[in-house]
């Protein structure tokens, strides 16, 4: 038990020579490094298969090539509505 004391005693003496500030930088620096340990997922089991590659007909069908255009008479951004107005 008194080793215990003197241990802490030392470490009390240490820390409270750090500023306030310093203090939560570090145990928010501690505290997310162990949330990240802690929280690591583990990778994901990818196919060790390959498929065929695609070729540039299935590319364009698949992205698709349309180029339509919006109206001239259309407005791009939405018009503010009167909303709800609360008692002053």
């Amino acid at each position: 038990m008194e080793w215990q004391g003197i241990i802490m005693t030392k470490y009390y003496d240490s820390v409270r020579l750090l500023p306030r500030w310093a203090l939560y930088v570090l145990t928010g620096l501690i505290g997310s490094l162990v949330m990240n340990f802690v929280h690591r997922g583990t990778k994901p089991q990818t196919p060790t298969v390959k498929s065929a590659p695609v070729t540039v007909a299935a590319k364009q069908s698949i992205s698709g090539t349309s180029t339509s255009v919006a109206p001239p008479g259309t407005v791009a951004t939405p018009t503010k509505g009167k909303g709800k107005r609360g008692k002053k």
